[in-house]
C-alpha cells in the first residue's frame, strides 16, 4: 500500500502521547502531518482518505479516553482509512482506554490495523516512570514503526485491514475524575501562560489564581508550563497518592504492539 501521508492526531497536554506518536509515524512514512487536538478552541474538521493513515495518540484517565480528547477525536472522518491507535499510561494499567479509542475511530470512518500501548511519566505522580519515554522505549518505538511499515507496505488497500484485536471490554469503566485540586502560590507572575495553555478553559481569563474545579481534568499542563512554577497540587496530598500507586506501578512495563491476527512487540 503506498501511503500518500500519514498524520499524526494527538491529545498531548504534558508531551508525552505526541513524543510516542511522533517516534512510531516517522518510522512508517517520511511524509507526516499533524493535527493537535489539546488546545481550546474552535477547530475544523480533518477529513482523510483510504490512501492515508493516521496515528492516532491519547493519554489514558483512569483507564478511559479522557472526555475532552473523545469529543475532539469526533472532529476527525475518515473514509475507510487505516489508522494506528496509541494509548500512554502511568506505568499502571489502561484498561479500557484502547478499546475506547478503537470505538471511537470506528464510528468516525478509520479501520483501526494496529494498537499500541506505551508507559509514559505519569502526569502528576512524576516520579512513577520518570522521564519515559527513556532511550530503551524510543527504540522500541522505532521498532514498532518499522515493523507497521513493512505492514502497510505489504497491502494492496486499506480494505485489506480486518478486525483489530485490543483490551477492554464494555460498558466501559466509569471514571470518576481526578480528586485533586491545583493550587497557585505567591510566586505566580500573572503571566497568563496557564490560561493560554489550558485545554479546557478552566482558569479565569482575567485571574489566573482562580481556577474552575468542575471544568478542570487535572492534565497538568499548566504545572508542566508554568515558567514560576506556581501552580502545584499539596505535597502531602502527592505523597499519600504515590504511595498508593507505588505498588501497582512498580514493575517496569514495555510498549506493547497489537497487530491483527496476533500481539505481541515488535521485531
Amino acid at each position: 500500500m503506498n501511503l500518500k501521508q500519514v498524520t499524526n492526531v494527538y491529545f498531548s497536554p504534558t508531551g508525552n502521547t505526541k513524543t510516542v506518536v511522533e517516534l512510531i509515524a516517522r518510522r512508517i512514512s517520511d511524509k507526516v502531518g499533524a493535527v493537535d487536538l489539546t488546545d481550546a478552541g474552535k477547530r475544523p474538521d480533518y477529513h482523510f482518505t483510504e490512501d492515508e493513515a493516521v496515528v492516532v495518540g491519547v493519554p489514558v484517565y483512569g483507564g478511559r479516553v479522557p472526555k475532552t480528547a473523545a469529543e475532539r477525536l469526533k472532529k476527525l472522518h475518515g473514509r475507510h482509512t487505516p489508522a494506528v491507535l496509541v494509548i500512554t499510561y502511568g506505568n499502571r494499567a489502561y484498561d479500557d482506554s484502547l478499546l475506547e479509542l478503537k470505538s471511537i475511530l470506528v464510528q468516525q470512518g478509520f479501520r483501526p490495523a494496529a494498537a499500541v500501548a506505551a508507559p509514559a511519566e505519569h502526569n502528576i505522580i512524576r516520579s512513577i516512570a520518570a522521564g519515559r519515554p527513556d532511550a530503551e522505549d524510543r527504540k522500541r518505538l522505532r521498532q514498532i514503526g518499522g515493523a507497521l511499515k513493512k505492514m502497510f507496505g505489504a497491502m494492496k488497500s486499506s480494505y485489506q485491514v480486518r478486525r483489530l484485536q485490543v483490551p477492554g471490554k464494555e460498558p466501559f469503566r466509569e471514571f470518576q475524575g481526578v480528586p485533586l485540586k491545583i493550587k497557585v502560590g505567591s510566586s505566580c507572575s500573572n503571566c497568563k501562560t496557564c490560561i493560554r495553555k489550558c485545554p479546557v478553559q478552566a482558569i479565569s481569563r482575567t485571574d489566573p489564581k482562580v481556577t474552575d474545579t468542575q471544568r478542570c481534568i487535572v492534565c497538568m499542563r499548566c504545572v508542566k508550563e508554568c515558567p514560576s512554577q506556581a501552580r502545584k497540587i499539596n505535597k502531602l496530598v502527592l505523597l499519600a497518592v504515590g504511595q498508593r500507586l507505588k505498588m501497582a506501578c512498580a514493575e517496569r512495563k514495555k510498549p506493547e504492539l497489537f497487530l491483527i491476527g496476533k500481539r505481541g512487540g515488535a521485531s
